[in-house]
């Protein structure tokens, strides 16, 4: 039995995937207590556990009404859920590994590095601790100033104001798309305050923790008049945020423009664009009905639930950098380069061969996870393709399926959420043993491509 556990356990990925497994269902038993309840309302395992999985994963895709199926002491729950996965579970474990005053030796770094995507564990103590700290001022601050904004535009009274504060902080921090008033943002649709403030959660939990980190450390060597450079990894990752941002934008505006925004004013046309770009990034939040937007609209916004946010943060998808990856490869095997560049540095062959790794294994799971939900139910190709990508780019978005799933799309749709949080990398390394094959060689044989 030992020898079996240690088999399973074998690795530093196989510890968090099935970390990550036992945390969801631990949440699932949570939210199907009799406590998490509101009275006389019952949840069925799976969709405790669609809920628990979404939550973990910050998709926000559900198949209940989060309002009208959990009592209070439910909605904190889902809210700490949300609040775990956005940060890491291994991050959870590290913060009670730091107030206990425990040493964190070099099994312990590897967790943390499997869980935050890292290369190297030289600085990763400092990243946790850094990542803590950032998360801790950033949501109490915005707490505060969201719970006083709803009270004093007369959106909840003081009580439910503040309650609403802390639920939807952690959840547009941690990119989650769940709310417990059961609209969305819908009632917000005019508030341009309240969704640039949303925006910008939006846009902190996705940037990546790295570049948060650095911008710290940049701001603390401003105040000592001392000179900082931001490393290259963080450069390419806020650049690339942004970019994919304002590109996203002015594409639906460009698709939208003689469709649904014909009729609205400048500012709106802004902010539905601004807004429906990031979301769709990994946040999954929607002042309108997304379902009104024309079907190239739809594919577009699919294609940025696909990419996703950056690593390292609280979003999902195949992460911009493996784009940009791609993009460079494609461009470099264009001009018969030997080398793939990205900003006059050279890009190791296991980076390309990662990357190109998580793209297509990301698509096939798209294509195999829809093949197969629509083989079982009568939707279109349109919806089941948005539901997917959006339980893949753990973003939330949906043109209004996901309550009519079965119990089998259910389950491929858990299924694909749950790889869209760990990644398509600890998936295939999942599977990966202690043996190391790095020094066998076979023959070499060439074939005909393309």
């Amino acid at each position: 039995m030992k020898k079996i556990i240690a088999k399973i356990f074998a690795t530093n990925i196989r510890v968090f995937v099935l970390g990550y497994l036992f945390f969801t269902i631990f949440g699932a038993l949570l939210l199907m207590s009799p406590f998490s309840l509101k009275e006389n309302v019952s949840i069925k395992f799976v969709d405790a556990l669609f809920v628990s999985v979404s939550s973990m994963s910050t998709t926000g895709l559900t198949t209940v009404i989060v309002a009208d199926t959990f009592s209070v002491a439910g909605q904190v729950i889902l809210a700490l859920l949300i609040q775990f996965g956005g940060i890491g579970l291994i991050m959870l474990i590290a913060f009670v590994w730091f107030a206990l005053g425990t040493n964190i030796g070099y099994k312990k770094r590897q967790y943390i590095v499997t869980d935050q995507n890292q290369v190297r564990s030289s600085q990763v103590v400092k990243l946790v601790k850094d990542i803590l700290f950032i998360l801790f001022i950033v949501e109490s601050i915005m707490f505060v100033i969201i719970g006083f904004y709803l009270y004093f535009n007369n959106y909840f009274d003081f009580g439910e104001a503040f309650f609403q504060s802390f639920f939807l902080t952690i959840s547009m921090t941690a990119n989650a798309g769940f709310d417990i008033t059961g609209d969305s943002l819908f009632r917000y649709n005019n508030d341009y305050g309240f969704q640039s403030m949303a925006m910008l959660l939006m846009f902190f939990g996705a940037v990546g923790f790295w570049p948060l980190v650095e911008f710290k450390d940049y701001v603390k060597a401003k105040i000592k008049k001392k000179n900082f450079e931001f490393s290259q990894f963080t450069k390419i990752l806020f650049f690339m945020h942004v970019g994919l941002w304002i590109f996203g934008a002015l594409v639906i505006f460009l698709l939208e423009r003689n469709n649904y925004l014909l009729d609205k004013s400048i500012i709106e046309k802004f902010f539905l664009c601004m807004f429906n770009s990031l979301t769709a990034r990994n946040a999954g939040f929607a002042t309108m009905e997304v379902a009104n937007f024309i079907s190239p609209t739809l594919l577009f916004i699919s294609l940025l639930m696909f990419i996703g946010s950056s690593p390292n943060s609280a979003g999902g998808g195949i992460r911009t950098t493996t784009l940009v990856v791609v993009i460079a490869s494609l461009f470099s095997f264009s001009k018969n380069r030997k080398q793939v560049v990205i900003g006059k540095r050279a890009l190791k062959d296991s980076t390309i061969s990662k990357a190109l790794s998580v793209f297509i294994t990301g698509w096939f799971l798209v294509i195999l996870s829809s093949f197969l939900i629509l083989m079982v139910q009568e939707f279109t190709l349109e919806e089941v393709l948005f539901e997917v990508t959006s339980a893949f780019g753990t973003t939330g978005l949906s043109l209004g399926i996901t309550s009519s799933l079965n119990t089998f799309s259910k389950l491929v749709i858990i299924i694909t959420m749950f790889i869209g949080r760990i990644g398509i990398v600890a998936l295939l390394m999942f599977f990966k043993g202690n043996k190391d094959e790095n020094n066998i060689k076979y023959p070499e044989i060439d074939l005909i491509v393309g």
